[in-house]
């Protein structure tokens, strides 16, 4: 496959970049750790990612969106990890979006798609139960009148809208609005990416599509391969960060870069940055052009980009020596993201051992 970014695609790129330079700088991220200040800061984002369309990205010309498809999207969430913006567009632009185009029926997809492509509607989506783990086989099935509580649902208190993918028994499953929802933090590492548990009574959760555990299952599929796109963007800035401290810091005379020591660690990191975002591009590749395979792609891209995160957070703080471990200093909130992406969606041995069942090797 051919991983060179079109002419519309590099724009994408650098116009992105170029946006989040000048609306999403670190005085802005650092809002995020202000309890009293998060909100405010995360709801002057969204109006302007919807201006320039990035919700619509998923979403069918005919659903109100910019029909576009999961390469672009990693080309843009790429952008959006250097910069570690909110989870509101992935909640809405990618999980819900994805959820409703591919389990909704025509009539949820008319009544929601388009409010959330132009920023009207923030939405969020609910799928892992209590003790669930990420094999959508174990969710719990949800009886027609019951209630249900979901974990770890992102961006929930900000939310508009909030679905709920429920399994109902043996391969079927449910996309649903949960009404007047119950709302509960669950303190998330990362300050910059909330998470919340989120129970819905019985007699509030309205049915808005029906399909099958494949269907759910490559819902999250295309969010773990936007996501792994994200964590490369993130590595790249954290190794960008880097490679700028050691040039410029001095020991001994000279710059802390020029030793081989410190070179070989930011090769590595560089190496593992390069495969993490191959294997994302080729699995966004395969989700728009061989989905038959999609699976498969996504875990060798979740697998990938859980190592290179995880190692290129913990190399840029030993890099910068002491300095690399205080409040002041911005590493820590890529080690933070590095450990939450890493378990979102489902860590490196659930995803290497679905490869391998997928191989026949389990």
């Amino acid at each position: 496959m051919d991983f060179s970014l079109s002419e519309e695609q590099v724009l994408l790129r650098d116009s992105a970049r170029e946006f989040l330079d000048t609306e999403w700088p670190v005085p802005e991220l650092r809002r995020m750790l202000d309890p009293a200040d998060a909100d405010s800061a995360a709801a002057g984002l969204w109006p302007k990612m919807a201006e320039l369309g990035w919700l619509g990205i998923l979403v069918t010309e005919d659903d109100g969106g910019l029909d576009l498809g999961m390469f672009d999207l990693a080309v843009l969430m790429e952008e959006t990890g250097r910069s570690l913006i909110p989870g509101d567009l992935h909640a809405g632009g990618v999980l819900a979006a994805t959820a409703i185009g591919t389990i909704g029926t025509a009539e949820a997809r008319q009544r929601y798609l388009s409010d959330i492509a132009e920023g009207l509607k923030k939405a969020t989506v609910g799928i892992y139960d209590q003790g669930s783990g990420w094999t959508p086989m174990l969710l719990e099935r949800r009886s027609e009148h019951a209630g249900a509580t979901k974990r770890y649902v992102p961006e929930a208190a900000g939310a508009d809208l909030i679905l709920f993918l429920s399994r109902t028994g043996g391969n079927a499953v449910e996309l649903a609005v949960a009404h007047e929802p119950a709302i509960t933090d669950l303190q998330s590492m990362d300050a910059t990416r909330r998470l919340y548990e989120v129970s819905c009574k019985p007699g509030m959760i309205e049915t808005i599509g029906t399909g099958t555990l494949g269907d759910l299952q490559a819902t999250v599929d295309r969010a773990t391969i936007a996501l792994s796109a994200e964590m490369v963007g993130t590595a790249a800035q954290v190794l960008d960060v880097t490679i700028e401290y050691v040039k410029n810091r001095k020991q001994f005379g000279r710059p802390v870069g020029s030793f081989q020591a410190v070179q070989h660690r930011a090769a590595d990191v560089l190496i593992g940055i390069e495969k993490g975002r191959s294997a994302a591009y080729y699995a966004a590749a395969v989700a728009d052009e061989q989905p038959e395979s999609l699976g498969r792609a996504a875990s060798m891209a979740k697998a990938a980009a859980n190592s290179m995160l995880v190692q290129a957070a913990q190399a840029g703080i030993q890099l910068h020596g002491g300095l690399g471990f205080t409040w002041e200093q911005d590493l820590h909130l890529y080690l933070k993201r590095a450990k939450a992406c890493e378990f979102t969606y489902g860590d490196t041995r659930w995803h290497l051992d679905r490869i391998a069942h997928g191989l026949g090797l389990s």
